[in-house]
């Protein structure tokens, strides 16, 4: 059983990997802007807070 160390590193490999397109990610997600628009109103934040809060660009 490698360490945590080992294990870390592996995956930053694979990231590297895959940002090459040598290998395919395990998984994807996507995000719907519909829900996107309803949890930062459920948060009560403006919407430039929000983006920031989750570091990405309005």
């Amino acid at each position: 059983m490698g360490s945590f160390f080992e294990d870390l590193m592996e995956s930053v490999q694979q990231m590297d990997e895959i940002r090459r397109g040598e290998r395919q990610p395990s998984r994807e997600f996507a995000v719907d802007a519909l829900q996107v628009k309803e949890i930062r109103k459920a948060t009560g934040l403006s919407q430039a807070r929000f983006a920031k809060v989750i570091d990405v660009q309005v």
